[in-house]
């Protein structure tokens, strides 16, 4: 949240200088909520997602965005793991230009994140390996969204995004002297369309 705070004063402060033309900038902050329906009521979970920043630009109505979804760094002597992942849609109005303070668009976009690991794994004080995994994700997504107009410039997000289609690929590697060379690498590719998972996204929006 202090990270998400720091960079919406950094964009402001430099975000005046764009406003010209018709054009504009507008921070985002978002809250997201990820269900995931699975295949019964016992498969069937809830993900409260971190305050996520994005920024948006555009002429007029229409708007692009980038996303962060994710950034986390954690290293010590025997573990390390670190990740990023961000999104980037391009939002069209749907609805007529008028006085009403709701909006809305539709939008799509490309999104994608990366992991990786590293531990040292011990059986006994004496002996050990090593363990690590990489991991890249791909995704394209559809947004559903609604604005609702507070102020001139401070608005409210509505947003159903769905994600369309995925892609992982998984590398893990275990330096284990007990299994053989050839079985310490695995990789892992898989690919899922219209995924049974939908989020809800709520953000609050200052426009320069």
């Amino acid at each position: 949240m202090k990270k998400s705070l720091i960079i919406l004063v950094f964009i402001a402060s430099a975000s005046t200088l764009f406003s010209q033309n018709g054009k504009f900038i507008q921070f985002k902050l978002y809250k997201n909520v990820e269900f995931q329906l699975g295949q019964t009521a016992g498969t069937r979970t809830i993900e409260l997602g971190v305050f996520s920043p994005a920024i948006a630009w555009g002429k007029g109505e229409n708007f692009h965005e980038i996303q962060l979804l994710s950034i986390n760094f954690f290293s010590r002597a025997q573990a390390r793991n670190y990740s990023a992942g961000a999104e980037y849609s391009f939002n069209y109005r749907m609805s007529d230009e008028g006085a009403s303070k709701f909006q809305f668009f539709i939008g799509g976009g490309i999104g994608g994140s990366f992991q990786s690991n590293y531990s040292e794994i011990f059986r006994n004080s004496a002996q050990g390996f090593s363990s690590s995994g990489k991991y890249l994700r791909f995704h394209a997504i559809a947004i559903p969204r609604v604005t609702y107009e507070l102020r001139n410039n401070i608005l409210l997000d509505l947003s159903l995004p769905y994600k369309l289609g995925t892609f992982e690929n998984i590398r893990t590697n275990e330096q284990d002297p007990t299994i053989p060379m050839n079985q310490q690498t695995s990789v892992f590719n898989e690919f899922e369309v219209l995924p049974r998972a939908v989020s809800l996204k709520f953000g609050a929006i200052i426009r320069f």
